[in-house]
């Protein structure tokens, strides 16, 4: 097998090691698929060992990704170690049951499937969120949970009262319900990791894919050995072999670099959270039909509430999980278009919002504030002091345009606002007001800073120009002001594009 080495450092992966990336997927694909098949349905002593063949190439091809992944080599190590987990409880339940050797206890076997989820939980939930230590322990946190709540529901209330054969040890009934409570708990984490965004959604869909098959194996071994303990099901090995392969196939398609951030689907993605959480019903539900249509006593009452409180607990704390994840990428977005010194939108953002925002063909005024003197002001203050000054002509910016303009950053020492004024008696007033307040200064600390700047002003009608050319009219009416030094208002008053500029002296 193939895999793909070049590093999410040194940028996205070029034709050739996708297409290996590619051609890795499809050899696993067709040999996990064979062995699964033939694992399940040969007869002799070659279906035991394909069985246990195919448990060691999902860990292996899941183990050789950790060894090589630039970002989730973590993620992948904990999910291969609890895949080895697995396969070796395959291997000793073959040595038991088809190489006779008795002398391997039932616990050991019990206790390597049971062990195996802990680092496939961790791993699960370090893949929703790789960068952030706390959602990392709020997935784990949310993985037990629903773990804890499907696992006493399934044994305590069902398992416990359903299975009337006093030969079945206490021990194997308490195990009977871990491993469909694991596969529900696996299929909430990679329903996060799908709305979380952190993986491909190829990678993601995988992995739900896997959880479900596995617990679709699992919660129908349940069914089956709560009717008979002592019986064979090919089609649940089955369905466990592939979904070890799909989660395999998930490590290898995790080796292209994850797409870029996207505020799209995020209204499917918590729909499709709120379906699964919801599908926690299922096990229980249908363990208890069967005491409904079976000659079997139990009381269904205290099964009917745990599930509810249960599963609404999961609901809400993994819709709560969406929600967070939604207002940390709406603040990522935030950061990525506002300058953080000032709170204000980038040019870009500024532009966009009144070309085709809801300012879209408005008519407007639009305002130019240019602070003076920076180079000299960083040289004896620092750029602390820098900062300062352009965040509070931002302030004032704000204040003086009275909260309704659209106010942005231009450059390092220019402000810019778009003001919805049919005239320029109104920028020109705004201006005059500005300069005024910069007169003033501002504290520092214990020292006075000056708020030296020139206002440049154009009008930006919509029915004749575009923001663009108000913008730099009011640029270059800026910059004819320099000449005079700071506390000028610049007004452009030539609505065709040339700077006949006014000067005034506040």
């Amino acid at each position: 097998m193939a895999v793909a080495t070049t590093s999410l450092e040194q940028g996205p992966l070029d034709h050739v090691s996708r297409a290996r990336v590619q051609r890795g997927a499809s050899v696993v694909t067709v040999v996990a698929v064979g062995l699964s098949i033939t694992g399940t349905f040969a007869g002799s002593n070659l279906g035991p060992i394909t069985y246990v063949a195919a448990l060691c190439t999902a860990a292996l091809v899941i183990l050789l990704v950790a060894m090589d992944h630039p970002r989730q080599a973590r993620s992948w190590l904990l999910i291969g170690g609890g895949a080895t987990i697995w396969a070796l409880g395959g291997f000793l339940i073959t040595l038991q049951a088809d190489a006779a050797i008795t002398a391997i206890p039932d616990i050991a076997i019990s206790l390597c499937y049971t062990v195996g989820y802990l680092p496939v939980l961790i791993g699960f939930a370090d893949l929703s969120d790789p960068q952030l230590r706390s959602r990392r322990f709020t997935g784990v946190a949310d993985g037990v949970l629903l773990f804890l709540s499907i696992y006493a529901v399934l044994w305590l209330l069902v398992v416990e009262q359903v299975v009337t054969n006093s030969e079945l040890p206490k021990f194997d009934r308490a195990v009977a319900a871990i491993y469909p409570a694991g596969d529900l708990a696996l299929i909430m984490l990679a329903v996060r990791i799908i709305s979380s965004r952190a993986a491909r959604r190829r990678v993601g869909v995988l992995l739900l894919s896997g959880s479900v098959l596995s617990a679709t194996a699992d919660v129908s071994l349940l069914v089956l050995y709560l009717h008979n303990p002592y019986g064979t099901y090919p089609l649940t090995d089955l369905s466990y072999l592939l979904g070890m392969s799909c989660i395999a196939l998930a490590a290898l398609w995790s080796r292209l670099p994850a797409p870029p951030p996207s505020t799209s689907g995020i209204t499917s993605s918590r729909r499709l959270a709120m379906i699964v959480a919801v599908s926690a019903f299922a096990p229980p539900m249908v363990l208890g039909g069967m005491v409904v249509f079976s000659e079997r006593r139990l009381s269904l009452g205290p099964i009917a509430v745990w599930i509810l409180l249960a599963v609404a607990a999961a609901v809400l704390r993994h819709m709560s999980s969406v929600r967070e994840l939604e207002r940390v990428h709406e603040q990522s977005l935030w950061l990525a278009s506002h300058d953080p010194v000032t709170k204000c939108a980038y040019r870009a953002g500024f532009l966009h919002e009144v070309t085709a925002g809801g300012l879209r063909d408005r008519t407007g005024t639009i305002l130019v504030v240019e602070a003076v003197g920076l180079s000299e002001l960083r040289d004896a203050r620092g750029y602390d002091a820098v900062d300062e000054v352009m965040a509070t002509m931002a302030t004032r910016l704000r204040a003086a345009t009275g909260g309704e303009a659209v106010v942005a950053r231009l450059a390092h020492d220019q402000l810019v606002a778009f003001l919805r004024s049919a005239d320029l008696a109104r920028g020109r007033q705004v201006a005059d007001a500005l300069q005024r307040t910069f007169a003033q200064g501002t504290q520092w600390g214990d020292i006075q800073l000056p708020l030296p700047a020139i206002v440049g002003v154009a009008q930006a009608d919509g029915a004749v120009i575009d923001v663009k050319a108000g913008v730099r009219r009011a640029v270059e009416a800026a910059r004819m002001g320099r000449a005079h030094g700071s506390g000028f208002v610049a007004i452009d008053a030539d609505l065709t594009g040339s700077a006949a500029a006014v000067q005034n002296r506040v």
